[in-house]
């Protein structure tokens, strides 16, 4: 199936999300990860959010180096996050809903995660 990936009309940084969302689709489509994708999973912090089926995503900023390519991704780490959302019904369907930057481990601490959750909620009743 054809992995897409769109954008929430209200992501921040939008010409950055455009080129994560292409990096996303390739890397989803073909198993090769991006240098500047690093530690990838699914937002456990609370009920909701795992019910929401979100996922946060390490990222490096587009201005900065990438990882090396030996790094494991599981030890590629930083303090900005692209979250995105896999639809319910269509795991091949995703939508960035999220580029959590600067200080991303601040806001995944705070009233945010509602605002997430909500824009989650608005990509699965599409």
């Amino acid at each position: 199936m054809q992995v897409i990936v769109t954008i929430h009309k209200d992501v921040e940084y939008p010409a950055a999300a455009t080129h994560y969302a292409k990096l996303l689709r390739d890397w989803k489509t073909t198993g090769v990860l991006p240098a500047h994708f690093g530690r990838d999973g699914q937002w456990e912090l609370n009920k909701r959010t795992v019910d929401s089926n979100i996922f946060k995503l390490h990222i490096r900023l587009p201005d900065e180096p990438g990882w090396k390519k030996y790094k494991p991704q599981l030890e590629r780490t930083s303090n900005h996050y692209l979250v995105y959302v896999r639809h319910w019904l269509n795991e091949d369907q995703i939508q960035i809903i999220s580029i959590m930057s600067p200080n991303a481990h601040e806001m995944a601490n705070s009233s945010f995660l509602a605002v997430l959750e909500q824009r989650a909620e608005d990509f699965h009743n599409t």
